[in-house]
Order: C-alpha cells, then sequence, then structure tokens
C-alpha cells in the first residue's frame, strides 16, 4: 500500500485546503451563506476568517460546526443525542446508520463530536452527489469518501474492495472512525433496512474471517429521528412514480434535496448512539447467511434505538383508524399534519405519506 493508494477516492488532505477554500469563497452564494451562519457579523469579516482556513480540522471546529448548529437553531425544535456513553475516546469505530436526510444524518454526529472535543469521523458518500466542483469542494473539505454508484459488475466489485480497504486502513491502521448508512439511499418509506450488500462489502477488506473482520471494525449502530421529514412530500411521489411505472431522477435532485433537508421544519431531532456489536452477535447461528444474519442484528438494533415521535404516533392511528396513542401527539400536531398530507392527492398518495410516518412504529413493535 503506497501513500497515493486511496487518492481516487480520499477526501482532501490539509495542504489541499487553501485551494479548495478560495474555490468555495468565490461562489457567488457564499456572502448569503455566511450570512445565514453569522447573522450578526459582517460578510467581509467572516469572508476574511474563511479564506484563513488553512486545515481539515480548522475548517470543521468552526465554519461546519457552527452551520450545524444554526440549522438544528433555526429549523428544528430541538436537538438531543443520547448513547454518547457507549463510545470510548481514543478508540476508533465504524458507525452505521439509518439514512433519513442525505447530509445531516452524519453531520449532527460530527456537531456532537466536536461539541465534545473529539475528532470527527469520516463520511462515506455516495457519488451521484458530486453534481459540481463546488459540492466536490465541499464535501472533500469535511472528511467525505466516495462510494462508486453503479457500473458494470467487475468494475462495481474492484470499486466496493477498493473501499472496504481504504475504511479498514482508516479505522485499524490510522485509528480514525468512519459513518456509513446501513444502505445506499435514504430510507423513503420509513423502514430502516440495512442491505446485506454493505455487509458483504465491508468483508473485503481484509484477509481475516469474515467476524473477525467485522469485530475489528468496532461496529455502532446508528438510530436518528426526526419528527418532520422536509423531503416527505418529495419522497412521496418517488415511491408513487415507482409503483406506477418507472421512475427517472432529475439533473439537479439530489442537490435539491440536500437545500431542502437543510432549509426545512424539522420538529424535535433525536439522535441515539447504541453499544458497539459483540462478536457473539456478529456470528451466525444455524447456518444462517453471515451478511443476512449481521444486516438482521443491525435491522433490530437500529429501529430499537429509533426514537419515536408525535408524528409517527399519530400516522400509526390514523391509518389504523384507532385512538391507540393519542396521548402521544396534540391537536397542534394533528393539524400540522393533515394539512402537509392535503397538499397530496387523495388516495394512494396519502396513503404513502401515512405509512411513511407510521412504519416506525409498525417496526418497534416487531422488534
Amino acid at each position: 500500500m503506497t501513500p497515493d493508494t486511496f487518492d481516487d477516492i480520499r477526501p482532501y488532505y490539509d495542504s489541499e485546503i487553501p485551494a479548495a477554500i478560495e474555490r468555495i469563497a468565490q461562489w457567488e452564494l457564499i456572502p448569503q451563506i455566511l450570512r445565514f451562519i453569522y447573522p450578526k457579523e459582517k460578510v467581509n469579516d467572516t469572508m476574511e476568517r474563511l479564506r484563513a482556513v488553512k486545515t481539515v480540522k480548522e475548517l470543521q471546529t468552526t465554519f461546519m460546526v457552527d452551520a450545524i448548529h444554526r440549522i438544528v437553531t433555526t429549523t428544528s425544535d430541538g436537538f438531543e443525542c443520547t448513547g454518547y456513553e457507549h463510545i470510548k475516546r481514543g478508540q476508533s469505530y465504524l458507525f452505521i446508520s439509518n439514512h433519513r436526510d442525505i447530509t445531516l444524518d452524519a453531520f449532527l454526529l460530527q456537531m456532537v463530536f466536536i461539541d465534545r472535543q473529539r475528532d470527527t469521523s469520516y463520511i462515506i458518500f455516495g457519488n451521484n452527489l458530486l453534481e459540481t466542483p463546488l459540492m466536490r469542494d465541499l464535501y472533500f473539505s469535511n472528511k467525505l469518501v466516495q462510494m462508486e454508484r453503479g457500473g458494470n459488475p467487475m468494475a462495481f466489485y474492484r470499486s466496493l474492495q477498493h473501499l472496504s480497504q481504504y475504511i479498514h486502513h482508516l479505522i485499524v491502521d490510522q485509528n480514525q472512525s468512519v459513518w456509513i448508512a446501513q444502505k445506499n439511499g435514504r430510507s423513503k418509506d420509513g423502514i430502516d433496512s440495512t442491505a446485506p450488500a454493505i455487509i458483504k462489502m465491508l468483508t473485503l477488506g481484509a484477509d481475516t474471517p469474515a467476524t473477525q473482520t467485522l469485530a475489528d471494525l468496532h461496529i455502532v449502530p446508528l438510530s436518528v429521528s426526526y419528527e418532520w421529514d422536509p423531503c416527505d412530500l418529495m419522497k412521496v411521489n418517488e415511491l408513487y412514480q415507482k409503483a406506477h411505472g418507472e421512475y427517472h431522477k432529475v439533473e439537479g435532485e439530489d442537490t435539491n434535496s440536500v437545500a431542502t433537508g437543510i432549509v426545512g421544519s424539522k420538529g424535535h431531532i433525536h439522535l441515539s448512539i447504541g453499544k458497539p456489536l459483540t462478536t457473539s452477535e456478529l456470528t451466525p447461528k444455524d447456518g444462517k447467511d453471515f451478511a443476512d444474519h449481521v444486516a438482521n442484528v443491525l435491522d433490530r438494533r437500529i429501529q430499537r434505538l429509533y426514537h419515536l415521535m408525535p408524528t409517527n404516533y399519530l400516522a400509526y392511528d390514523m391509518l389504523n383508524n384507532t385512538n391507540q396513542h393519542r396521548q402521544r401527539y396534540t391537536v397542534d400536531v394533528k393539524n400540522k399534519f393533515l394539512q402537509r398530507m392535503s397538499q397530496l392527492p387523495e388516495g394512494e398518495p396519502q396513503r404513502i405519506f401515512l405509512e411513511m410516518y407510521a412504519n416506525p412504529v409498525v417496526s418497534a413493535r416487531k422488534k
């Protein structure tokens, strides 16, 4: 393994940050973004501070964390993190998370780390998000590692093996933590399920037996919950189109989803950090397929960690024509929910909307 082995997928080194920052600073929307992050400061002053940034850590512990705090403050009714005591300082982990928002899911964890003066994790993300050079600079300056999406089978397999080797290199050799979603793409139906393909990919990074390979990664399940999903109507539209034919993603759709997720109202936000998976949990019983077994373990853990919100209970009651959980939501929540749902055509689209919010309750009943 040479120093440039992972140059095709790695984020920027500190030496590459000044040039990236200069390119970012020239973006026409940067003054508007800086006004949002620092509403009481002069843009020229914050721009000067931005251009003075020299390292990834400096960027993350100033502008990035300030931006996430500002987003949480202005678009949510509060953020809570539980389970931080399960992870030890100085130990690297692979955080496997459910996936609801393209960017915030991972960056909420980074905010928690920075607030507790801990190193941030690397973040695995799909290269479909690299729609513009600016997005590339923003992501690669914040420790994001690109994951190939698609391609011919042989090339795709090699890219997954390459990514797996990099993940193992970061965690085992460099003692750096990594965040990855439990499957490619966000959960659009409200069901948090782990793709066995992700588990198989993680076993490709070392020559040890599969159980030991994953044990070396110190896997920690994460679950993030939003009371309101800013992209819910967009997700319903996608699910409806897929159910009635082929869905075609339009140019700029992912960038639009990123922006909507950032600026949209989220209600309460909860991040739950679980206990690391044990070797016993990683070991299949009764000859079960290894990847399927680990995926099922993660499903149970992540669904158990999920913090059910008033909107989840309300949707479940509406979908099942019951008042079983009426003490868990207010009239105001119900009115807002109905108003939001009314923006969709009656019938199947509204049913999909209800199922999206109700499914976490269904999953909780199965755990």
